[in-house]
């Protein structure tokens, strides 16, 4: 019965059916910045090995595309957006300049190298709200897939072969990244699959989104089967990270997609990236991974003991320093370069690894708290997107997104899940001009599903 109901709700495609050129093009712009690596590969082959554009210009040309598209379109719909907790949000990091510039002494180039690194796609967000519509939701998926199946397929390469495949280290030093190794004591290394991504942790994160994309296609009758295919593809392309975050995200981003694909109460899994965050807390704190301390290859948890012992003195540093550094920040920054994070060789480079501990290192407390609190009304945002709008990419996006508070725990990634928030949004239809749809929908079949 549920089935037949949204069925008979207009769809997404019969709304806007068509994808215009310039849309697809922004989002393409987008993808090209998750995949941090591809372009940078691609002017390599083209050179014989330079890159004559670094990451940060095609960044830059990225975000200017994008503005360019929002003046030609001359439309700022902000009625679906978390406009007042960004507004709070980039209000402070506006602040936060002058003070990390003056107070604590670190260059504006500097600053703006973190801000970048940091924050880019959150800063530009609204800039999304005038692409939507521009996609249609089949050239969307089309993409998705036609992505993943390339990324996929070097990153099977790579495992298989135990060779990186393409270039690490471009000969005009404009791009460097280290490849991910596994090792144990008194064993050999073993590859990472890492693809064209920057490291295997965002490579096994597309693989993660592409898996929930692919348990939302069993959503409809005439797909299941290839959904259930690219369920199973992602799922052993995640396995070739290695990565134990990439794990847990696949877990919980299939829990969660589960829930937004087959559940029927409108408000399923709205608190689930709290869920997941204990997880993550019970994880590292707890003491439960220190009975694997002896254990073998994924099972060993040195490098997460490794971890809390960089957290520690951190936070060490944290508790000494003065009140106002404590509340506004050190100015500290994890990244050296935008996007690319390229560790030191013989572990010189001590890493955070932990968002909720970076931010409070670079603009303190009170950042920490704003760019947290916008990071979950984006979350609700898409979950709303993906609950009016049962689709296989906005499904695919908001179950991943779901893993941003447990992820968090080990990695620094505002800007990726930054990134696809603005593909979420380019992708969704709410807006102003649908928002008396949604009301209907909202008051006439949300209470049935909600019946069962």
């Amino acid at each position: 019965m549920a089935y037949r109901m949204q069925q008979d709700y207009p769809t997404w495609e019969s709304l806007h059916p068509e994808s215009s050129f310039l849309g697809s093009l922004a989002l393409w712009a987008m993808l090209a910045c998750i995949i941090n690596c591809a372009l940078p590969e691609i002017q390599m082959l083209l050179t014989g090995g330079s890159v004559p554009l670094p990451q940060a210009i095609v960044k830059t040309a990225c975000f200017s595309f994008l503005i360019a598209l929002l003046m030609l379109y001359r439309t700022l719909d902000l009625s679906s957006f978390p406009t007042t907790v960004w507004f709070v949000a980039m209000g402070y990091l506006a602040l936060a300049f002058p003070y990390l510039w003056f107070a604590q002494y670190k260059q504006p180039a500097e600053i703006l190298l973190a801000y970048n690194a940091y924050y880019c796609p959150l800063i530009f967000a609204p800039v999304a709200t005038a692409l939507r519509g521009k996609v249609s939701e089949r050239t969307a998926l089309r993409i998705f897939l036609a992505t993943f199946a390339v990324c996929a397929l070097l990153g099977w390469v790579q495992f298989i072969l135990q060779d990186t495949v393409v270039p690490m280290v471009s000969d005009d030093g404009n791009f460097k990244i280290m490849a991910s190794n596994w090792q144990e004591a008194g064993e050999s290394l073993v590859l990472r699959a890492s693809s064209f991504f920057g490291s295997a942790q965002e490579y096994g994160s597309f693989a993660v989104l592409m898996a929930a994309v692919g348990i939302a296609m069993c959503r409809e009758r005439h797909s299941w089967k290839r959904g259930v295919l690219l369920y199973l593809a992602a799922a052993a392309t995640c396995y070739t990270t290695l990565t134990r975050v990439v794990y847990l995200q696949f877990v919980v981003a299939t829990i969660v997609a589960l829930i937004l694909t087959f559940g029927r109460k409108p408000k399923r899994a709205a608190w689930q990236p709290l869920v997941a965050l204990g997880l993550g807390w019970l994880i590292a704190f707890s003491g439960i991974a220190t009975l694997f301390s002896q254990g073998s290859g994924l099972s060993n948890s040195a490098s997460l003991e490794m971890r809390v012992q960089q957290w520690a003195m951190y936070a060490s540093n944290f508790f000494h320093a003065s009140i106002w550094q404590q509340l506004f920040g050190f100015g500290f920054c994890q990244a050296d370069k935008p996007l690319m994070i390229a560790r030191q060789a013989g572990g010189a480079s001590i890493l955070v690894d932990n968002i909720y501990l970076a931010l409070t290192l670079h603009i303190g407390v009170v950042g920490m708290l704003l760019i947290t609190a916008l990071l979950w009304a984006m979350w609700r945002s898409l979950r709303l997107d993906a609950v009016l709008r049962p689709t296989p990419v906005l499904i695919g996006i908001a179950s991943f997104y779901a893993t941003f508070a447990m992820t968090g725990m080990f990695n620094v990634q505002p800007a990726n899940y930054g990134f696809w928030f603005l593909i979420g949004t380019i992708v969704s239809r709410r807006g102003s001009e649908v928002v008396e749809e949604e009301l209907e929908w909202s008051s006439d079949v949300a209470p049935a599903l909600g019946r069962g």
